[in-house]
C-alpha cells in the first residue's frame, strides 16, 4: 500500500540472507505431465527436468540459469519456509520478520525491504500467484508455502518479462506440484517433532493419498498438513510479557482432481488452501548503535500482542491438448489472499502523541488488513520440429485482473501501564482501494541452425491499466484527504539467447533480457506537505548473461558456472513526507557477479558440493528519495555466499539403506540500507547443518540439525521509532537466524 501502508511497517521489514545450492536430481517423465517427478535430494540417476521455458526441458538444456531444489526430502530436513530455501538457492536474498509473509529477492534486484511491488515473480504451476500492484503489499504477502505436497521448487534467475510479464525482474520462483497419478493408489503419512534452542517444540503432521476413480481415465489426489512452529523469542513486557511469542501455526492442503477427456487431452482442476496466525514477530530490541539486545537475548519488549493471520486460496483448470504438431495449454487461475496485523507503534507514534497530549504513558496498537483478488488466464500454443526442424515456435495471450484493498482501520490509543483504552479523537483512519488489469501477447522462437548451434529469442508486448481511491482521515492527517488516480503504459520486453553444444553433456550459452515493474497513480500527500507527481512510470532492466553447463558421461562430475551484469533504472523508490509514503522514480543501479556450482560424485552413494557466488549490487547515480548516493550497496544483499555440501547413502540390505549429510553455509556482510539513513553493516557468519536417517522405501526414519553450532547473526534490522537513528539508547528491531533446531520425522507409505 502506498499513502500511509509502509509508514506503520517500515520498523519492522528488512532483511536478506543468501547462499547457494547445487541443483539436486530428479527423474524424468513423459513430456505431456509438464512437471517433474522428485526422488531424493542425492539422487543421480536420472536427469532434471524442468519447465522453465513453459516446455519439459532437461535442466542441462535449459540456456538460463535455473536452480532447482528437490522438494521430495525437505521436510525431513526441517526445510519448511523460504527462510531454509534461502541457504539453497544461488543469488536468492530474503527478508522477513513474521512467519508466512516473505520477500524474496534474485542477484540483488531489491530497493530493501519496504519496496511494495516485488522484483520476483511467483507461479504454482501453471498459476500466477501474488500481486504485481504496488498498493497490496506485493512483495511482501505472497504465500509461503509448505513443501508437504510440492515435487520441487524451480527459481529462475534474470528477468523473466518476455515469458511470466510483470514483476519479474529479478526471476522468477515456481512451485511445482506433485503430479496425480493415474493409475496407482497410494498414499504417504508423516509426523515429526522439533526442538529451538532457547524456545519450545514444534510439531507437524502430513498426509496425500492417490485415488484412480476410473484407471487412466480419472483420478483425484488430496493432502494436507498442520504444523506447529516453534517460538524463541521472549515478550518481556512486564503487563503482557510471555515467551515463544513468535510461534506460529500453519495448516493446509491441497485437491486435484485430472481427467484424460482423450487420448492427447488432459484436464487438471486444483484448489490449494493455506492459512497462517503468528502472536508475534521475529524481531529482537537492539541498540540503534552497537545492535546488541536492550533487554537480552532473544527478547522484546512489547506493549501489544502483535498477532497475523494470512489466508491463501488458489483455484486453477489447467487443460492440455496434444493435436500433433501443436501442443495446446490453457490455465484459468483464481486466488484469494488476505493478511491482518497487529503492531505496536508505541515507540513511534505512542512517542509522538504522548507528548502532544501531555500523557508519557501513552500507547497506540496499529490494525492493517490487505486483501487481494486476482482472475488470470493464459492460453499458448507450442509447435516443434517445424520446416523440418529448423524452427521451434510458442505463441501465447495472457491476462489478469486483481482488486486490492489496504487499510487501516484504526490507530487505537491506550495506557502501556494499564492496558484501559483512552477516548482520544481519532488518530488516523486510511483505504486505499486498488484495480490492476494487464493483456499480453508474447511469442518465442528458437531457430537450429545444426545440431549444436541455436538462437532463442522472444516479445512480449504487454498493456496495463490503474485506477485507485485512497481515503485518509484521522488526527495525524489533518483534514481528510481523498485522491484518485489512473495510469496506463504500453511494455514491450526481449529476450536474446543463443547456445552451443560442445557435446550432448556441455554447452555455453549467452542471453540478453529484459523485464518491468509496472507503474501505477501515485498516492499523493497534499501540496502544502510534497509536491509529487500523479504518477509513478515502471522501471526497466536488462540483464546480460554468459554460462556454461557441462557434466561427465557418467554424471560424476558436473559443472554450472554462469557470469552477470544488470542495468536497472527509472528504480520506483517509496519515500515519505509529513507522514505520507508514496512513490517517485530515481536513480540507476548495477548488479553485476558470477556463479558456480560443482557436484562430484567419485564413489557410488557419495555425493559432495561446492558452491560459490558473487554479487556486487550498487546504485550508479544518487537516489535522493531514498537516501542513497552514488556507490551505495543495495541493502541485504551479500557480496560473496557459499556452501559445501556432502551426501552419503549406506546401503544395509536389499532395500534398506541409511544416509547421512551435512552442509557448511557462509553469508558474507550485508549493509541494511543506504548510507543516509544510518545504514547498519551486518557481519558476516556461517552456519553448520546435520542429517541422517534410514528406511526401506516402504518408511523412514529421519533426524536433523540445523545451525548446530548455535550461531548469533542478524538478516534483519530496522528503526523501531520514526526515523533511522545513530544515536546509543535507541531501539532498532534486529531479526536474528534462527537459533540451533534438531528434530526427527517419521514417514510411512503405503
Amino acid at each position: 500500500m502506498s499513502g500511509f501502508r509502509h509508514f506503520t511497517r517500515r520498523a519492522l521489514l528488512t532483511g536478506a540472507a543468501c547462499a547457494l545450492l547445487i541443483p539436486v536430481a530428479a527423474a524424468a517423465q513423459d513430456a505431456s505431465e509438464a512437471q517433474a517427478t522428485p526422488t531424493s535430494d542425492t539422487s543421480d540417476s536420472a536427469d532434471i527436468v524442468v519447465t522453465a521455458l513453459k516446455r519439459s526441458e532437461r535442466l542441462q538444456d535449459v540456456p538460463a540459469s535455473v536452480s532447482v531444489v528437490s522438494a521430495t526430502d525437505l521436510t525431513k530436513q526441517g526445510v519448511v519456509r523460504f527462510s531454509d530455501y534461502a541457504t539453497r538457492v544461488p543469488g536468492l536474498s530474503l527478508t522477513s520478520v513474521r512467519t508466512g509473509q516473505s520477500q524474496v529477492t534474485l542477484r540483488g534486484i531489491t530497493t530493501g525491504a519496504a519496496q511494495s511491488a516485488s522484483s520476483t515473480g511467483y507461479y504454482i504451476d501453471e498459476a500466477p500467484i501474488g500481486s504485481v500492484n504496488a498498493y497490496a503489499g506485493g512483495s511482501t504477502t505472497t504465500p509461503d508455502l509448505d513443501p508437504s505436497d510440492l515435487s520441487q521448487i524451480e527459481v529462475l534467475k534474470g528477468p523473466q518479462g518476455t515469458l511470466y510479464g510483470a514483476g519479474a525482474v529479478g526471476g522468477l520462483l515456481k512451485f511445482v506440484t506433485a503430479s496425480p497419478s493415474f493409475s496407482e493408489l497410494g498414499g504417504r503419512i508423516s509426523g515429526g517433532v522439533t526442538d529451538v534452542a532457547h524456545g519450545a517444540m514444534g510439531y507437524a503432521g502430513r498426509g496425500v493419498i492417490n485415488i484412480p476413480l476410473v484407471t487412466d481415465q480419472l483420478t483425484v489426489h488430496v493432502s494436507g498438513f498442520y504444523r506447529r512452529d516453534a517460538g524463541y523469542i521472549d515478550n518481556v513486557n512486564a503487563r503482557i510479557g510471555r515467551d515463544d511469542i513468535n510461534r506460529a501455526t500453519v495448516r493446509g492442503g491441497r485437491a486435484v482432481l485430472a481427467m484424460k477427456l482423450g487420448p492427447d487431452v488432459r484436464l487438471d482442476l486444483s484448489a490449494i488452501g493455506q492459512d497462517t496466525k503468528t502472536r508475534g514477530l521475529n524481531t529482537v530490541d537492539v541498540d540503534a548503535v552497537t545492535l546488541q539486545p536492550l533487554f537480552g537475548r532473544l527478547t522484546q519488549n512489547r506493549n501489544v500482542v502483535e498477532g497475523g493471520f494470512t489466508k491463501f486460496r488458489l483455484y486453477n483448470a489447467t487443460l492440455r491438448a496434444d493435436l500433433g504438431v501443436i501442443d495446446l495449454v490453457s490455465s484459468t487461475t483464481y486466488q484469494h489472499t488476505a493478511f491482518s496485523q497487529v503492531t505496536d507503534v508505541t515507540r513511534s507514534f505512542g512517542a509522538l502523541l504522548g507528548g502532544l497530549f501531555g500523557i508519557p504513558a501513552l500507547g497506540v496498537r496499529s490494525t492493517q488488513n490487505t486483501r487481494t483478488e486476482r482472475w488470470s488466464e493464459e492460453a499458448r500454443a507450442n509447435a516443434e520440429g517445424i520446416a523440418n526442424g529448423l524452427l521451434d515456435l510458442q505463441a501465447g495471450f495472457y491476462w489478469t485482473h486483481e482488486r486490492d484493498s489496504n487499510r487501516i482501520p484504526s490507530f487505537d490509543p491506550f495506557l502501556t501501564t494499564s492496558g484501559a483504552a483512552l477516548p482520544l479523537p481519532n488518530i488516523v483512519t486510511a483505504a486505499i482501494l486498488s484495480k490492476y488489469e494487464e493483456y499480453s501477447l508474447f511469442g518465442n522462437a528458437t531457430l537450429h541452425l545444426g545440431d549444436k548451434f541455436d538462437v532463442l529469442g522472444g516479445v512480449r508486448y504487454s498493456h496495463d491499466k490503474q485506477d485507485y481511491f485512497q481515503d485518509y482521515s484521522g488526527l495525524i492527517i489533518g483534514a481528510r484527504r481523498i485522491n484518485t488516480g489512473k495510469e496506463k503504459a504500453d511494455i514491450a520486453t526481449y529476450l536474446v539467447s543463443p547456445r552451443y553444444k560442445l557435446s550432448d553433456n556441455a554447452m555455453v550459452y549467452g542471453r540478453v533480457a529484459s523485464g518491468y515493474r509496472p507503474g501505477g497513480p501515485n498516492a499523493v500527500p497534499p501540496p502544502s506537505v510534497f509536491v509529487a507527481p500523479d504518477t509513478f512510470a515502471p522501471d526497466r532492466l536488462t540483464q546480460y548473461e554468459i554460462g556454461f553447463k557441462g557434466q561427465t558421461a557418467d554424471r560424476t562430475l558436473s559443472i554450472d558456472a554462469a557470469l552477470f551484469y544488470t542495468n536497472w533504472k527509472d528504480i520506483q523508490i517509496q519515500t515519505s513526507a509529513a507522514g505520507f509514503n508514496f512513490f517517485v522514480n530515481g536513480g540507476k543501479a548495477r548488479s553485476q557477479g558470477a556463479e558456480a556450482t560443482i557436484r562430484y560424485r567419485p564413489v557410488a552413494d557419495l555425493n559432495f558440493g561446492l558452491n560459490a557466488g558473487y554479487t556486487d549490487a550498487k546504485l550508479v547515480s544518487a537516489a535522493p528519495a531514498a537516501g542513497g548516493v552514488d556507490g551505495d550497496r543495495l541493502p541485504y544483499v551479500p557480496r560473496l555466499a557459499g556452501s559445501f555440501t556432502a551426501d552419503y547413502d549406506i546401503p544395509l540390505g536389499a532395500t534398506m539403506k541409511a544416509n547421512i549429510g551435512g552442509s557448511v553455509n557462509y553469508i558474507g556482510n550485508r549493509r541494511s540500507d543506504y548510507s543516509q539513513k544510518f545504514a547498519k553493516r551486518l557481519d558476516a557468519y556461517t552456519t553448520v547443518d546435520l542429517r541422517a536417517g534410514f528406511g526401506d522405501g516402504a518408511w523412514s526414519l529421519s533426524a536433523f540439525a540445523r545451525n548446530l553450532t548455535d550461531k548469533q547473526a542478524i538478516n534483519v534490522v530496522a528503526p523501531a521509532g520514526l526515523a533511522p537513528s545513530n544515536t546509543a539508547g535507541q531501539v532498532y528491531g534486529a531479526s536474528f537466524i534462527q537459533p540451533r533446531t534438531i528434530g526427527v520425522e517419521a514417514a510411512l507409505r503405503f
